[in-house]
């Protein structure tokens, strides 16, 4: 059953494949996914926290916001930088930038159930072209996240 899932599929998958060479999104995003991760140090999560200027009862957080938009994006958590475009992230997701998505990933990052309508605000609108850096975003992120957050460590999140 599983086969003849795959066959049917496989034509729609090719296409779409054929698609991303075409328009050029498939070259730009190894390059992208080259940049960040190969041609730049990893950045351990001490001096992310540092760069960021993180308050020692945000560090969860801000690492739990750098999980998840590493995630989406298919890259390492140690190769999203502060500085990295916002641009660029969006870009590199598949279906591009997503609040609900991020939502979703930093719940399960975090532990318990976060309202999107709580971190709107602090966000802003999430769409593609958005200028700015990756900080300022996650800074957002930090701020709504911080209301709502248990008292208790989650999920073993720390600096390192």
């Amino acid at each position: 059953m599983v086969r003849l899932l795959e066959l049917l599929l496989l034509p729609f998958y090719l296409l779409m494949r054929c698609g991303e060479e075409l328009t050029g999104e498939g070259r730009w995003y190894r390059q992208q996914l080259r940049s960040m991760v190969c041609d730049r140090p990893p950045l351990p999560d001490a001096d992310f926290l540092q760069a960021v200027a993180a308050a020692p009862g945000e560090v969860p957080l801000w690492l739990a916001v750098r999980q998840a938009v590493a995630d989406s994006t298919g890259l390492p958590a140690d190769a999203v930088r502060p500085q990295d475009p916002l641009a660029a992230l969006w870009r590199m997701q598949w279906l591009g930038p997503d609040l609900l998505d991020l939502v979703f990933r930093l719940g399960a990052l975090l532990g318990f159930k976060i309202p999107r309508p709580a971190i709107e605000p602090h966000v802003g609108a999430v769409c593609y072209g958005q200028t700015g850096e990756f900080h300022e975003f996650a800074r957002g992120m930090v701020r709504g996240l911080s209301s709502l957050t248990p008292a208790e460590p989650v999920n073993g999140l720390s600096s390192q």
